[in-house]
């Protein structure tokens, strides 16, 4: 019986390809979700299952990598390169994010000031803003404006009570309250608006 030893070869260079390709495909999949989802619109049960099914998947194509693939150095390299790229992982989306935001910023700043300025000027309620912005399709709502009347806080998103948002400030400093909790971060983006969160 012949055997055709380049077929044999040719499955044993496959099937270590495959396990790497399955252990990366959920970092793949995170990043393409990320990149496709617009400001405010994050699905985070959709984020868990990919981390659930998605880790499943990766431990699976780790064992088939380390099971068929014989070559000591070429699998310690292999792995090297596939934990950077998760180690890399959050701060590409933290980038991404970060861009996301500014660019969100950028192309509503007029209308979001207007409606900020209109607020400290105590020419509109805080429920006027909400409609002036839902007529606008805006993601964001007026959530608070603190007691010393130089911020406006605009609220993206959250669950329980870790959100995030952003406010139009008069001045560096965080404000006295928030009304979503207490404030974890406080950072600036450009002009007079900062990024939020709270835990």
């Amino acid at each position: 019986m012949h055997i055709d030893q380049e077929n044999i070869q040719t499955d044993r260079s496959t099937i270590p390809l495959i396990g790497i390709i399955l252990f990366l495909l959920p970092g793949l999949l995170i990043l393409i979700v990320e990149f496709s989802t617009k400001l405010g619109q994050r699905n985070v049960f959709i984020m868990l299952f990919l981390l659930l099914l998605g880790g499943i998947i990766g431990l699976i194509g780790l064992i088939v990598y380390l099971v068929s693939e014989r070559g000591f150095k070429k699998k310690t390299l292999t792995i090297l390169a596939c934990i950077t790229f998760y180690v890399l992982l959050l701060p590409i989306i933290w980038g991404v994010n970060d861009l996301r935001e500014r660019i969100y910023i950028y192309n509503h700043r007029a209308n979001l000031e207007n409606v900020a300025k209109n607020l400290l000027k105590k020419e509109i309620s805080i429920e006027e803003a909400n409609k002036i912005l839902r007529s606008e399709n805006s993601i964001l709502k007026v959530i608070c404006v603190p007691s010393e009347n130089e911020h406006v806080l605009f609220l993206i998103d959250g669950l329980i009570d870790n959100y995030y948002g952003f406010s139009y400030s008069l001045t560096d400093r965080k404000p006295s309250q928030n009304c979503c909790g207490d404030l974890t971060s406080w950072k600036k983006i450009k002009w007079n608006w900062y990024k939020w969160t709270t835990t």
